[in-house]
């Protein structure tokens, strides 16, 4: 039932094959380090949204570290996002993504800061 027209499947950096922790998209980290701390929902075990409240993983391969986190938690505060919003599977949706926004754009402007110290 595969068409021939069907999409390519996404090749990933040829270095993950050799360090398996390295990421060509800020997003891709982003989003490993929210996997590193969210809850694992395995078949009939339940588990609590409030899980996921905890800040992303930070530090070794992943790159963030505690100043970055407190950048985010600035602009979720200006956005008046709430602290710990009510666990609900929707609104833990919404809490993540706006975190995982939140990050990628600080982890973006560090990679633009990088490659413009470079060219001057």
């Amino acid at each position: 039932s595969t068409s021939p027209h069907s999409a390519k499947p996404h090749n990933p950096h040829p270095i993950t094959a050799v360090d398996p922790y390295f990421y060509s998209n800020p997003e891709d980290m982003v989003d490993a380090s929210f996997q590193a701390t969210a809850p694992q929902p395995t078949p009939g075990t339940p588990y609590l949204q409030s899980g996921r409240l905890f800040p992303p993983a930070i530090g070794g391969h992943v790159g963030l570290n505690k100043q970055t986190l407190k950048q985010m938690d600035a602009i979720l505060k200006e956005l008046g996002v709430p602290v710990e919003p009510i666990a609900t599977k929707r609104s833990m949706d919404l809490y993540d993504g706006v975190r995982k926004d939140a990050l990628t754009l600080l982890v973006l402007q560090k990679v633009v800061m990088k490659k413009e110290a470079e060219v001057i």
